[in-house]
């Protein structure tokens, strides 16, 4: 497997690692808000509930079961036990109910309960037989430890708490205080096991991957519910590892796929501005824009001898066939730091590294040689003159070039397929 495939890969899902991270990390605080907001929001429509109590209008009931809507089996009702003067709440209740299905799951929410010495105010109204008295209250204020009587207004009456041994409940709780005395007690009765539902959405809103968990651990965040009197009623957000893997490997896919996309659209276009089509050597104006300030160079410089009767004799597409085998060649040739040009129309020029004479002129004749050898042409073979020289100390690169290409033209005034150096 290649080398730089592997440390590019570790390296991008490190990277993408550490930025799902933080991502998440600087998300959190939007969703402890959120969650800590809807709170506040039942808690504010709880101490709503309170002043319609204080304002309510009464009327008389004689013991039994009223509702509120026959015809909605989600409309709450009222339990009395004894006959009396009662406030006209139901109506209140069903509006609270509402608002608080305005920012909360159904799910979430389980009931509205509003307790007072021989009246239940409840919503749902379930199809079962109540049984109210004043001992109800009573028992609720011992088992919420609610304090029964109060000498001063206190802002902090409200308190969220477990419903008895389920962990998976949450009550958030209203004394109502007449004279310093309990008169009634509000409760929101709500499944906060319905927050991973909620948390899930949130996760779906803004590309997150929070989870809930059991207790507080590495990268969790304590969310304190408010009001609430004891550690076990916070909540603990923490990554969920495995959304976490996985939308790494995803955003790894993407973006190794585009840099594959990337890498080969840049190859491709490099080719096609770099290198010949024909032959796949470098462009002669590429020399012109990267190589023209070489120095310590040699170089070879060579065409194609007779090359104006291939293409009489045997048709310009021959004569192209020829150009690109050779070019071909020169591929197959090809060594370190050496440069490969098309100069002209059938004539390549070979930048080296500096060379002597003696080393120079082998390598010309072994290029020499391979053409000689290729069957290019029926019944004939195709030979090339080359031309060699050598940069002088502080000599242009094109004065080089100039000297083999005069080398050159002796090659071919010698009687063409050779080597000459100048």
């Amino acid at each position: 497997m290649n080398i730089n495939f592997i440390i590019r890969a570790f390296c991008l899902n490190v990277a993408l690692i550490m930025l799902v991270i933080f991502y998440n990390y600087i998300n959190i605080n939007t969703l402890e808000y959120r969650i800590t907001n809807n709170y506040e929001k039942i808690i504010s429509i709880t101490r709503y509930f309170h002043h319609r109590f204080l304002n309510a209008e009464y009327k008389m009931y004689e013991s039994g079961v009223y509702k509120f809507n026959d015809n909605d089996k989600n409309q709450g009702g009222v339990i009395i036990s004894k006959d009396g003067l009662y406030p006209e709440l139901l109506e209140d209740l069903n509006n609270n109910y509402k608002d608080i299905l305005g920012f909360l799951p159904k799910s979430y929410f389980k009931s509205l309960t509003f307790i007072m010495p021989n009246a239940h105010y409840v919503l749902p109204l379930k199809d079962k037989k109540y049984i109210i008295d004043n001992d109800y209250i009573n028992d609720v204020i011992k088992r919420k430890k609610l304090n029964y009587k109060f000498n001063f207004f206190r802002d902090d009456d409200v308190k969220v708490s477990s419903k008895d041994k389920n962990k998976n409940r949450q009550e958030i709780i209203l004394p109502i205080y007449i004279k310093g005395v309990i008169e009634a007690i509000f409760i929101v009765d709500v499944d906060i096991s319905c927050i991973t539902k909620y948390i899930n959405n949130y996760n779906d809103e803004m590309y997150t991957q929070y989870e809930v968990e059991n207790k507080d651990g590495l990268l969790t965040q304590k969310i304190e519910v408010p009001y609430a009197k004891n550690d076990k009623e916070y909540i603990y957000i923490g990554l969920n590892l495995f959304d976490v893997m996985l939308l790494i490997f995803k955003l790894y896919l993407i973006i190794e796929c585009m840099y594959q996309i990337l890498c080969r659209m840049f190859t491709f276009f490099y080719k096609r501005i770099m290198y010949d089509s024909m032959t796949h050597c470098l462009r002669r104006n590429i020399f012109d824009m990267k190589y023209k300030t070489l120095s310590s160079r040699s170089v070879i410089i060579f065409d194609i001898d007779h090359f104006k009767l291939i293409n009489d004799n045997f048709g310009h597409a021959i004569g192209d066939h020829v150009i690109g085998e050779i070019g071909k060649m020169l591929q197959q040739q090809a060594r370190k730091h050496h440069l490969y040009f098309r100069w002209g129309g059938e004539e390549f020029l070979i930048l080296l590294p500096k060379t002597n004479k003696k080393a120079l002129l082998d390598y010309a004749e072994i290029l020499r040689h391979e053409v000689e050898s290729m069957t290019l042409l029926d019944g004939n073979n195709v030979t090339i003159s080359l031309g060699t020289s050598e940069q002088k100390p502080k000599e242009h690169i094109y004065q080089t070039i100039y000297r083999a290409d005069m080398a050159l033209y002796q090659a071919k005034e010698l009687g063409r397929n050779k080597s000459h150096y100048l």
